[in-house]
């Protein structure tokens, strides 16, 4: 594996990694992409509250906030999914959608002249996360598993705080309006109680989740970042809450009548979302929050001085992929060159006259040759006999007896 250096500073991003939320694990995903592709060779590391040990994420590590010095970064970027109560982040730190709860110690930046220094989730740039090949190949084998069925469904996102048993018949009155014949359960943290429905396992990857959220007809999300997600790939969707702690936070990228309280509600939320019209307002927002925060960390950078040698790194990593692309291409000719070669001796039926026709083709190259060096040998000697002087004094006489001839 190669040894990952930073050419450019180190950023940490400290966000809810250690639970298993959609909310939790999605952030960090976005923010390392979005923040990598402005910054390009910085290092980015995820931060966790509490230790990492839970194994919804797919794999991504997370480095416990304990151990992080103030100096181990230039910027640490926070982003949990819930209120923050961190007394205070070690290191220069600034906070990207952070609502409620302390904020001792962190720079909240805001990219508007006036209004909170809120900016919608972060889960509507989830499109961008995964190619939708991966997507459409991640919804084949959860079919190909049972979990997903074959035609259109709804998506049902259930929390612990969830009445599944209330809200399960609005639920089948917003597929039946929608026509839609199957409903698949979404579940976060804890398994949820049966209802027949096809479920997803609690613990899925992220990957799995956008999939099923990315080839659903509908949802009926459970929280802001599930909204967030079905907006960002563009579904029809209603966010269930019935305490109106998510409303604040949907309608800065959605429709407050998106938005319902009690499951009696749900079906007319549902007719209604579908005239919603998806405004591209909250990604603008994102973007110039994020180029913000990159302009932050470059001048965090800057003032360590670093930008100097970072240059003479950024050049000499240039050189070397120059240099890598020229042998890799001389590579690939002389590895093309060999399959064909090897292809071809080893077809049966073609063989005798493929060695036939290079025969016949060796033996017309010596020819040409021949004919080249002929011809090059007469042209030499008839120069050397125009350079006499016998050829040039009797010019003139030549010409008019050629002239005669001619009569």
């Amino acid at each position: 594996m190669r040894e990952e250096t930073a050419v450019g500073g180190s950023l940490g991003l400290l966000c809810s990694t250690e639970l298993d939320g959609l909310g939790d694990q999605l952030p960090v995903r976005v923010l390392e992409r979005e923040l990598r592709e402005r910054l390009g060779d910085w290092r980015i590391t995820p931060l966790a509250r509490q230790a990492h040990s839970h194994r919804a994420d797919g794999g991504l590590g997370a480095t416990p906030l304990s151990s992080v010095g103030p100096d181990d970064f230039h910027l640490i970027v926070v982003s949990p999914s819930g209120p923050l109560e961190i007394a205070e982040v070690p290191g220069n730190a600034v906070a990207v959608a952070v609502r409620t709860g302390g904020k001792a110690g962190l720079r909240v930046l805001s990219t508007r002249d006036e209004g909170p220094d809120v900016v919608p989730n972060v889960g509507v740039l989830a499109d961008r996360l995964v190619e939708p090949a991966v997507l459409t190949a991640r919804v084949q084998h959860l079919r190909q598993l049972g979990r997903l069925p074959e035609h259109r469904y709804l998506v049902l996102h259930v929390t612990a705080s969830t009445p599944l048993a209330r809200l399960r018949p609005a639920v089948a009155k917003a597929a039946e309006l929608l026509a839609i014949d199957h409903v698949v359960v979404l579940p976060t943290g804890v398994k949820p109680e049966d209802t027949g429905w096809p479920t997803m396992p609690h613990d899925a990857v992220v990957e799995d989740r956008l999939a099923v959220i990315a080839n659903a007809a509908a949802v009926v999300a459970g929280d802001e970042h599930v909204a967030a997600a079905a907006q960002a790939f563009g579904r029809t969707w209603v966010l269930f809450d019935p305490k109106g702690a998510d409303r604040a936070a949907v309608e800065q990228f959605g429709s407050a009548d998106q938005v319902v309280t009690a499951p009696s509600r749900l079906v007319t939320a549902m007719r209604r979302a579908l005239k919603v019209e998806r405004s591209a307002k909250a990604v603008r927002l994102l973007d110039d929050h994020l180029n913000a925060v990159a302009r932050l960390a470059e001048e965090a950078f800057a003032r360590t001085g670093g930008v100097e040698p970072r240059v003479a790194l950024l050049a000499a990593e240039n050189q070397a992929l120059r240099k890598a692309h020229r042998q890799l291409h001389a590579r690939l000719i002389a590895e093309r060159e060999a399959v064909v070669e090897h292809m071809l001796s080893r077809s049966g039926d073609i063989g005798p006259d493929l060695a036939t026709e290079r025969r016949l083709h060796a033996d017309l190259a010596a020819r040409h040759r021949d004919v080249l060096a002929a011809l090059a040998a007469e042209r030499a000697e008839l120069a050397a006999m125009r350079s006499t002087k016998l050829y040039r004094w009797t010019r003139l006489p030549r010409v008019v007896y050629g002239k005669l001839r001619g009569r």
